[in-house]
């Protein structure tokens, strides 16, 4: 599966880590190799990429990488061919409601982490793939993306996805 524009997201949340991962060498090659040509980073609240490291990756990866901290994003969400993101529920529900392929990508330095348990939930189920930085750029190299099951919105997979998280919420 080709990857021409992947939309990368951490919400309002921080995660230095999947930013920086995304403008890794490794990454972006493994991008490369998927024929990504346009590379859209929503940073939230996380250190933007420098200026100077973007026009790099266009010019030694061909990818054109565009970055923001917040806006709507609904565009960007139904322009990807694949999207990253944190492994928050908003983002998780963005990413089936849009029957998008995703890779959830899950921050190991929170605390409670509550995220791996809902990423490893909704790839069980074949809807999505979740990894954490260090496995990003090879998960991105092997990954079949056509193996993911669409998400049919409807009123009981949206019932059973409030129960789930509700009850991970009360762990």
């Amino acid at each position: 599966m080709h990857l021409k524009v992947v939309y990368v997201t951490v919400g309002t949340t921080k995660f230095d880590g999947l930013i920086r991962a995304m403008t890794s060498d490794a990454v972006l090659y493994a991008l490369q190799k998927r024929k990504c040509q346009k590379l859209v980073l929503q940073h939230g609240n996380s250190l933007p990429a420098e200026e100077t490291e973007l026009k790099l990756i266009n010019e030694k990866y061909g990818i054109e990488v565009e970055q923001y901290k917040f806006r709507p994003n609904i565009e960007d969400i139904k322009g990807a061919d694949l999207i990253i993101g944190h492994a928050g529920a908003g983002t998780c529900m963005d990413i089936l409601n849009n029957q998008k392929p995703g890779i959830i990508v899950v921050n190991d330095e929170l605390m409670d982490n509550h995220q791996l348990e809902l990423a490893g939930q909704l790839a069980a189920e074949e809807y999505l793939f979740y990894c954490r930085v260090s496995e990003l750029a090879r998960s991105l190299a092997i990954l079949d993306f056509a193996f993911l099951k669409p998400y049919i919105v409807d009123k009981a997979n949206m019932t059973k996805f409030v129960n789930a998280l509700n009850g991970l919420m009360r762990q």
